[in-house]
């Protein structure tokens, strides 16, 4: 028997492949290469500040909470032993102490989130996109120096009343680290940097992380923003109120 060659690509019988018939199903498609993936940095697309945080001396509250607890231990004795106009005096006069020291020592601030920064300070909020925060560093108060607006001269900057340093612990923490830099080896002196900063104020310390944060956000392309300044109405109505009500009494009562 003699076997028959097939023509390339057709069955051993030699006849052409017959289309396939309308109800087949046809032959599947190659598979297509897969594109190639883009690597991305961690940090590309990821907000800035996953939640907001807060700058301000510990020494603030403590001064608030000892004057609370101060105050509140005079009216109580007050209520107790006076019934005169002196005792009225007092009284008012405590709970408008009460009020300045709320604006002035609790409420101060500083609050970075993922879009900026706000200067709580006792009767004047500042906020500022990170697009316009041209660096943060530190005087005798933390300040914030915005970028030039079209109409000024030159940026604006912001004191913040919560951050601050006495220019002699300012002078003395300086002093310390040059002679730390003096005494030691070149090899030295970077393993010594955590100790230094930890000599720091903590005003200066808290003044560095805001600038490292302003210039991140200019390094990921934050956009400029109109800077916003309005009153603080609760810390106004809380020296105000009391104030009224003070002069009521020394006036009224004579």
């Amino acid at each position: 028997m003699q076997h028959v060659q097939g023509q390339a690509g057709w069955p051993a019988s030699g006849d052409p492949p017959q289309p396939a018939g309308p109800g087949a199903s046809p032959p599947p498609a190659a598979p297509r290469p897969a594109a190639p993936s883009v690597p991305q940095s961690a940090s590309q697309g990821a907000p800035l500040l996953a939640e907001q945080k807060t700058f301000r001396l510990p020494g603030a509250p403590v001064a608030w909470w000892a004057w609370v607890i101060f105050a509140a231990a005079c009216l109580i004795d007050v209520a107790a032993t006076g019934r005169n106009h002196t005792a009225g005096e007092i009284a008012a006069t405590l709970v408008f102490v009460t009020g300045v020291v709320y604006a002035c020592a609790l409420r101060p601030r500083v609050i970075a989130d993922s879009t900026g920064i706000t200067v709580m300070n006792p009767l004047r909020d500042h906020r500022i996109p990170w697009g316009s925060v041209a660096g943060v560093d530190l005087k005798e108060s933390v300040r914030v120096h915005c970028v030039k607006e079209p109409e000024s001269k030159r940026g604006k900057v912001i004191h913040s009343w919560a951050l601050y340093a006495q220019r002699r612990s300012m002078l003395r923490a300086e002093l310390r680290a040059q002679g730390d830099r003096r005494r030691l080896p070149r090899s030295a002196v970077e393993t010594s940097s955590d100790s230094q900063i930890s000599k720091q104020p903590a005003a200066q310390i808290m003044a560095k992380q805001l600038d490292e944060l302003a210039k991140e956000a200019r390094e990921r392309g934050a956009a400029p923003g109109p800077r916003l300044v309005s009153w603080a109405w609760q810390p106004v109505a809380a020296i105000l109120a009391p104030g009224i009500l003070l002069l009521v009494v020394i006036l009224a009562l004579r």
